[in-house]
């Protein structure tokens, strides 16, 4: 059956899901409301509401929200799928009191990481492991220049990105070039061996993926990032904070040192060859069909529940 999705929350997830799984389900409607940011937006989200089968904030919400006072309204179904920063202050709110459990105690949860999995059942929720995240792999190089690594540091958080870690690796092994995007105005001097790319196309930062053979994902706290498949997509090492069975887990500056020398390692073992097993992993358990239709078989299911999640 044919369904009407409204979308909102952080509008790179967003809109990127809504035309996802548009092109993906053709019968049904899914449209992204930037309610974060436009009054415009949020008059439409209104109007549609009433003929929404289900809801999707593409965060989730314990503070006050004008939309989603009017989902509880019209007693509509709601999903929150947990992006990181909204569990950690979920989880602060919840020790200090003030969490606004009106919304999470009426909605289905998804998440898509073990460690996000973990925190909101610590706030007495019961989360479901739900992926929407794809990658696909092409492209690949038969075989790397030297070794070379990368990462991603946005511009206004940049510690929390790792840039502290990320200069130290780089200190330690002048002799690699360190390629650094998203960041130009760096609040701490780095050394001469890395080069600032700053805010680049989606294209460009995937042909450097394709290129380099070592991708850092060092934020303290997160879900699970796109950029940690896609680099995976082709065959990079990757080395990140998060627990995560198919690459290097660091988080101080010598754990950081010391998986960037295991990953150089198993580089030059392979002959500058990229990692097969996994791009394979990526084609098995990444892939855009299987990661859409299951979510849509999940929205279906929800939307043929009766009555609210607990409600």
């Amino acid at each position: 059956p044919s369904m009407l999705v409204l979308i909102n929350g952080l509008p790179l997830f967003s809109k990127r899901l809504a035309k996802e799984l548009k092109e993906f389900d053709s019968s049904s409607n899914y449209i992204f409301c930037d309610t974060y940011n436009s009054k415009l937006q949020q008059l439409k989200f209104l109007l549609l509401l009433p003929f929404a089968d289900v809801v999707i904030s593409m965060n989730g919400v314990t503070d006050a929200s004008g939309s989603l006072d009017a989902v509880m309204k019209l007693k509509k179904k709601l999903i929150m799928q947990w992006q990181g920063t909204d569990s950690l202050l979920a989880m602060e709110r919840f020790k200090n009191g003030s969490i606004k459990r009106e919304y999470i105690d009426s909605a289905y949860h998804f998440v898509d990481s073990p460690w996000l999995f973990d925190e909101l059942i610590s706030v007495g929720l019961n989360p479901e492991y739900v992926f929407f995240k794809s990658a696909e792999v092409k492209n690949i190089i038969a075989k790397y220049d030297s070794i070379s690594a990368m990462t991603y540091i946005a511009e206004t958080r940049q510690s929390f990105y790792g840039l502290h870690q990320f200069k130290a690796v780089a200190e330690k092994n002048s002799e690699v070039e360190f390629k650094l995007f998203g960041v130009t105005n760096l609040e701490i001097p780095l050394p001469p061996n890395v080069k600032l790319f700053g805010w680049v196309s989606s294209d460009v930062f995937q042909k450097h993926l394709r290129e380099t053979p070592i991708f850092f994902r060092l934020a303290e706290h997160e879900g699970f990032p796109v950029s940690v498949i896609e680099a995976m997509s082709y065959g990079c090492e990757v080395i990140m904070s998060s627990p995560y069975e198919y690459s290097f887990q660091a988080k101080t500056n010598e754990e950081v040192i010391s998986a960037f020398q295991k990953a150089s390692q198993l580089v030059s073992n392979r002959n500058f060859i990229p990692n097969h097993d996994l791009i394979n992993m990526v084609k098995r358990d990444y892939n855009k069909e299987t990661i859409l239709s299951n979510y849509i078989s999940k929205l279906k299911s929800i939307v043929s529940k009766i009555g609210r999640a607990h409600v």
